[in-house]
């Protein structure tokens, strides 16, 4: 065995790093002309699938590859929303935004200016509910023409301001003001050109917003002539209900607090009521109307709603009267008998 005169070799060779730049200079801009870039200036596979990004620094590689990423948003589905399917298309959508308390002090104040004065009673709480029936059931028919057309909002408009003024001479003027309506309704159907509704479903539509919403008007007009001692405290059972619900349903996380808190305010008020015997009930009389305002009220609302192609539907207008829609017409109806049975 002889002495070995250097260290050991080995077969294995490493590539110098300056062969690996240019190694890698081949697959950059220069590739395809057959020529050669400078070593270690060689893009990757990336920039040879994607030319676009040649040239671009590592980060903003980056960035555009995130750029091409898809928004997750759009790969999953909705969360379901936590109100009911019921609440969804009939429940009181409340609306927050803008001075909402201003507004309803300035209604409440508006109206009681108009019960105040003898001379303006009649006519100037008419003109007030007349201009909020007639804007109210415009809007009910422009939110249905975003889903159908065929109902004419101005035939609506002018019928339901139409109805408390006529009230103030009579029920029999005010029912052929509704049959007024009704054969005004079923004209503009016929007219119109652009309708998705039959012609008797479009007439009926513009029935409903003006009926309701002038209807409850015109009930809170003669249940003034009757006696004004009941449509005053109607309208303290209603604005204390609404105040209510607003105040308590807006930060509810449920449709139920709302109302209830409403109803609760109206107990209170007609206990008060009751000791004091305010005219024209008797006591405890105040009772039966006290719970049946408890519960047309929110009844109200639901009606309201329906009549909305859904609950979120923008109409103030109505919202400002949907808790009179049925309490109205039926205080109107039963205080005649009730004053009938007490005389």
């Amino acid at each position: 065995m002889g002495g070995r005169s250097g260290p050991p070799t080995s077969s294995v060779r490493f590539r110098d790093p300056a062969e690996a730049g240019s190694a890698l200079a081949i697959t950059g801009p220069d590739a395809d002309q057959g020529g050669s870039a400078a070593p270690g200036t060689g893009t990757n596979a990336v920039d040879v699938a994607a030319p676009r990004n040649r040239g671009l620094s590592a980060t903003g590689r980056l960035r555009a590859v995130r750029a091409a990423r898809p928004d997750p948003a759009t790969l999953l589905p909705p969360a379901p929303s936590p109100r009911t399917a019921f609440r969804q298309r009939y429940g009181v959508v409340y609306d927050t935004q803008g001075p909402r308390v201003r507004i309803g002090v300035l209604w409440a104040a508006s109206v009681a200016l108009a019960l105040a004065f003898r001379p303006l009673r009649p006519y100037g709480l008419a003109t007030l509910y007349a201009v909020v029936a007639g804007v109210a059931a415009m809007q009910v028919v422009d939110a249905w023409h975003s889903v159908r057309r065929g109902s004419d909002r101005w035939v609506a408009a002018l019928g339901a301001s139409t109805l408390p003024m006529l009230a103030t001479l009579g029920a029999g003027s005010l029912g052929a003001g509704i049959l007024v309506l009704v054969v005004a309704a079923l004209g503009g159907a016929v007219m119109r050109q652009d309708r998705d509704l039959p012609v008797l479903s479009a007439a009926g539509h513009t029935v409903l917003a003006a009926g309701l919403c002038g209807g409850a008007s015109a009930a809170l007009v003669l249940l003034a002539d009757y006696e004004i001692g009941a449509v005053i405290i109607l309208m303290v059972f209603v604005m204390v209900y609404d105040a209510s619900d607003y105040l308590v349903g807006s930060g509810s996380s449920n449709g139920f607090e709302g109302p209830f808190a409403g109803g609760l305010f109206i107990v209170a008020v007609a206990s008060l009521v009751a000791v004091t015997e305010v005219p024209p009930f008797r006591g405890g009389d105040v009772w039966t109307f006290a719970l049946l305002t408890v519960l047309a009220c929110p009844a109200g609302q639901l009606l309201a709603s329906a009549m909305l192609p859904s609950s979120g539907a923008r109409a103030p207008a109505l919202r400002r009267l949907d808790s009179l829609l049925i309490v109205a017409p039926t205080w109107a109806g039963l205080i005649g008998l009730y004053l009938q049975q007490i005389a």
